[in-house]
């Protein structure tokens, strides 16, 4: 079951799972370049990406952050690093916003995909699930190796992945990943952002790169809705 209902903040989205209940808000911005999907695995939204979803509407892009994991779940053992169950909710929330641009409730707009940490390898597996139907993807951290090397290898969307250049493991991992990811892609070091996010040149930058990638590869194509 699914329920969509505006408010006074934007639109909220709510899904039903077996373990409880998941949330979405929607900020649409009229004229806008394209949809950014901000995914998390924990059922607050991150502030960062609060923060980022921002400065995403304020570079003319709309927004849908959304929780893919129940406030129960989070004290599940290792339910963050849950690639299918996460993914699949992730395209529950898709498939949501599809049909209400297939239903003229939502303008037809390129769709893009942005995600942290341990939701990076969720969007990848998306996206390669989705085919040309993700107009771009950005992940801030995580290991997209985990996505599953059959996803990585079938990845059509522009991929743009941000890595701390003090991670050492991680941007070992992150370029042995990408050597296996046929799409356009980037990989990008920057500085580390540490807990005051917001004072923190890193998240800055990551920002700002991020809302960059996306506004290029939306302005490229025409507007649609992805295919089921």
């Amino acid at each position: 079951m699914i329920d969509f209902s505006p408010d006074g903040f934007g639109i909220l989205l709510t899904i039903h799972s077996e373990h409880g209940t998941l949330h979405g808000r929607l900020a649409l911005l009229p004229g806008t370049r394209g949809l950014v999907v901000l995914a998390h695995d924990k059922r607050s939204l991150d502030a960062r990406d609060d923060v980022l979803a921002g400065i995403f509407r304020h570079a003319g892009l709309s927004t849908l952050s959304v929780d893919l994991l129940s406030a129960q779940e989070e004290h599940f053992p290792d339910v963050h690093n849950n690639v299918p169950l996460l993914a699949k909710r992730l395209l529950e929330f898709l498939d949501l916003i599809k049909n209400r641009m297939l239903l003229g409730e939502i303008e037809n707009q390129p769709l893009g995909l942005f995600a942290a940490n341990a939701t990076s390898p969720v969007v990848v597996r998306v996206a390669a699930l989705r085919d040309h139907d993700i107009a771009a993807i950005v992940c801030r951290g995580g290991l997209i190796d985990l996505a599953g090397m059959l996803y990585l290898r079938s990845l059509e969307s522009p991929l743009l992945l941000l890595v701390e250049e003090t991670d050492t493991q991680h941007i070992a991992s992150s370029r042995r990943a990408m050597q296996e990811v046929p799409c356009r892609k980037e990989l990008k070091l920057i500085p580390e952002i540490g807990f005051d996010y917001a004072t923190s040149s890193g998240f800055e930058i990551s920002a700002r790169e991020a809302a960059q990638w996306f506004a290029k590869h939306f302005d490229s194509r025409p507007n649609q809705c992805y295919r089921t």
